[in-house]
């Protein structure tokens, strides 16, 4: 898009929606994010900008949580091939892990990842770098096919997730309890507006919560799961001090899985994704929260403008 065209939005409309996933922009990111950020510097309401897609809707905003309690310590990212290739058969001898790429949607790119020979698995001492020959499951979230892979190839498929625009590969462990739902709380600024529990289909290797692999979701309102939406609430704090200040998105998304119980024997939640980059606005109560919220955030430009 031409400087003009940018000029005639500008001048006849007060925001942009971008609802797209990463991984379907075609040309990639940069030129898509440059565009967002020219029709923000205009005057534009972002929904949401590209400040707030790298700050908040990157998977590495776990990498940049795991010092607290929203996220298992080990969770760890690789910004390029070599260190992925030095790392992960160190990584996956502490036990089953799920890859997720920067760039996916609907759960392509991401794998759950562990040793075909279970006899193996326990006897692996932690810490030992796997050789390149081991075998692999390797089930894919996008529709939970499962591969059989060994070590060393599986890497070099994965390599594609890294190259490129805002490539990436979190390494984070993977959550078993998967298997009882994905809790997804979907937000309007600071406000949670409704609930999705998204429970995998049953059955095989399967723990994807995504509607395009078989799970079925159940919308909920935030009080019927208030322990967790007060939780998030008391962390947000912490969440914007660890992705780089307060300016959240306008509609995003949180999503979180239970973890093993603790020493209490009380559920605990571990956050397994954010996004802001296509999350949903269609339910009627969704809308309309959306459109208070709207009116009273200021502009991106005002924003900068008063930092």
């Amino acid at each position: 898009m031409e400087r003009r065209p940018v000029h005639y939005v500008s001048e006849n409309f007060d925001a942009y929606i971008s609802r797209v996933n990463p991984g379907n922009i075609p040309g990639g990111e940069k030129g898509y994010f440059d565009l967002l950020t020219r029709l923000s510097e205009a005057g534009l309401v972002g929904m949401s900008t590209p400040e707030e897609m790298v700050s908040y809707g990157a998977k590495d905003a776990l990498v940049k949580l795991n010092k607290t309690d929203l996220v298992p310590e080990d969770t760890a990212a690789y910004y390029d091939v070599e260190s992925f290739h030095n790392t992960f058969p160190t990584s996956l001898s502490y036990g089953e892990r799920v890859l997720k790429q920067n760039r996916g949607s609907t759960g392509s790119g991401i794998w759950r990842v562990r040793l075909a020979d279970e006899s193996l698995a326990e006897s692996v001492e932690p810490g030992t770098a796997l050789p390149l020959d081991t075998k692999l499951k390797c089930t894919e979230a996008v529709d939970n096919h499962t591969e059989e892979r060994e070590l060393g190839e599986f890497m070099d498929f994965c390599d594609q997730y890294i190259v490129g625009d805002n490539g990436m590969l979190v390494d984070m462990r993977f959550m078993p309890r998967i298997v009882e739902g994905e809790i997804r709380i979907l937000l309007v600024g600071p406000h949670p507006v409704f609930v999705v529990h998204k429970k995998p289909a049953e059955g095989g290797d399967a723990f994807s919560a995504t509607l395009f692999s078989g799970a079925k979701y159940t919308y909920q309102k935030p009080e019927e799961w208030q322990e967790l939406v007060d939780m998030f609430a008391e962390a947000r704090p912490v969440i914007a001090e660890n992705l780089g200040g307060d300016n959240i998105p306008l509609i995003w998304t949180a999503d979180f899985m239970l973890a093993d119980d603790d020493e209490t024997g009380e559920d605990t939640y571990v956050l397994g994704e954010i996004n802001c980059s296509c999350a949903s606005a269609s339910p009627p109560s969704w809308t309309w929260a959306s459109r208070r919220w709207w009116q009273t955030r200021p502009s991106s430009a005002s924003r900068r403008k008063n930092a």
